[in-house]
């Protein structure tokens, strides 16, 4: 049973001290999630793109080029921005309007063509050198032709005698019924946003705590530090890992706040969710422990940290699909323990599943956890043999 003057506890205490004293890491652990946090949030507050600026040439002059117009125009996704006059126009436009982001052409004799049963088409000329954009356009152009060329076949059929029911089954035989899971409204504030905030956590406590144990020999507190643990390097570690501990919750507080004021749905089991978390950054807490008592020399281990960290955000599959990584950086993903937690985060966060359905991912960062702890230990032993001999 632990008692206020237990050595593990004496050392936590003492290290949430040198925490506080220390600017670096009160940087990293405090100021930089308060800040950055909520600029994030900011950034992503409308959630989903909407009234995306688009340009329109009308060379039909049409009733049903109009028609198409008050289409586009009525969508949730664009906004009719710019009315163009001539193809000359369309050459440099964007390189001249960097905030119009698709042209809509409709060509003379479009709606001629369609009176004498001819295929037309409409030409849309994307920016697509951002993805989210072009991807939104092709959707947006599909939706508003496919409306319309309906709406035509209706009224032929209709106008042959047929019923609206049955006019509705011939001008479209087959009917997609999509039903989106978990973020029905591709919102970029659930999905995008936890996924950041978790990510930065990680980095920030595995550099925050690279530095716990090699510092101590740099500023030779190392022998008032085994004396408080009593010589035992099992309670140096665990009583680091516990301030480094409550410092990670208190971020994973920040974050609770943050989906508290932005109103990002919160689908799963809290304690789930906290165990999840709390395991993670034990697990987080104890690598860079590890890394820490095998380099003594501060600066090379936070490089080390850096190098190892980094490429965790891309590589967790988190911005694209695992899967169809090269083999090579799919093994190197599964080698970094943020993977593994951002897979059961948003199964828990977003799929509201319970705890059975992370058990494959809670076993891969126990491995890491029982190596971390291990290797700690024995690291930790010879760089106190080798200070003591």
């Amino acid at each position: 049973m632990f008692v206020m003057n237990h050595p593990i506890l004496n050392i936590a205490q003492r290290e949430i001290y040198r925490i506080g004293q220390r600017k670096s890491s009160r940087t990293l652990l405090i100021y930089i999630p308060l800040i950055v946090f909520v600029l994030l949030s900011l950034i992503y507050v409308k959630g989903t793109l909407r009234d995306v600026p688009v340009a329109v040439y009308d060379n039909d002059h049409s009733p049903l080029s109009r028609l198409i117009i008050r289409y586009l125009d009525a969508s949730s996704y664009a906004k009719v921005a710019v009315y163009l006059n001539s193809e000359d126009d369309m050459k440099d436009f964007f390189l001249n309007n960097d905030n119009i982001h698709a042209i809509y052409y409709i060509p003379k004799g479009t709606e001629k063509g369609i009176l004498k049963g001819e295929s037309k088409k409409i030409i849309v000329y994307s920016n697509s050198s951002n993805i989210v954009f072009g991807n939104l356009v092709y959707k947006d152009a599909s939706t508003i032709a496919t409306t319309i060329s309906v709406g035509i076949l209706l009224k032929k059929f209709m106008l042959k005698g047929h019923s609206l029911e049955k006019a509705m089954d011939l001008a479209l035989p087959i009917r997609t019924h999509t039903h989106p899971l978990f973020n029905p409204y591709y919102n970029y504030l659930y999905y995008l946003l936890p996924g950041l905030m978790t990510v930065l956590l990680q980095m920030l406590l595995f550099f925050a705590a690279t530095r716990a144990i090699n510092s101590e020999f740099t500023e030779n507190t190392i022998i008032e530090l085994t004396k408080i643990a009593g010589n035992k390097i099992r309670y140096i570690l665990f009583g680091k890992a516990l301030a480094y501990t409550l410092m990670g919750l208190t971020t994973v507080a920040l974050i609770g706040v943050i989906f508290g004021v932005f109103g990002i749905p919160l689908n799963g089991n809290l304690y789930d969710l906290l165990f999840l978390f709390t395991y993670f950054i034990i697990t987080t807490v104890f690598l860079a422990l590890m890394l820490s008592a095998i380099v003594r020399d501060e600066i090379l281990a936070l490089d080390i940290a850096f190098f190892y960290n980094s490429p965790a955000f891309v590589f967790s599959g988190f911005t694209f699909p695992m899967f169809l990584m090269p083999f090579f950086d799919s093994i190197y993903s599964k080698v970094i323990p943020y993977t593994h937690f951002l897979y059961a985060f948003f199964k828990l966060y977003q799929m509201d599943a319970p705890l059975r359905y992370i058990r494959g991912e809670i076993i891969s960062i126990t491995i890491f956890l029982l190596i971390a702890i291990s290797g700690s230990l024995i690291a930790l032993k010879y760089q106190l043999k080798k200070r003591f001999n």
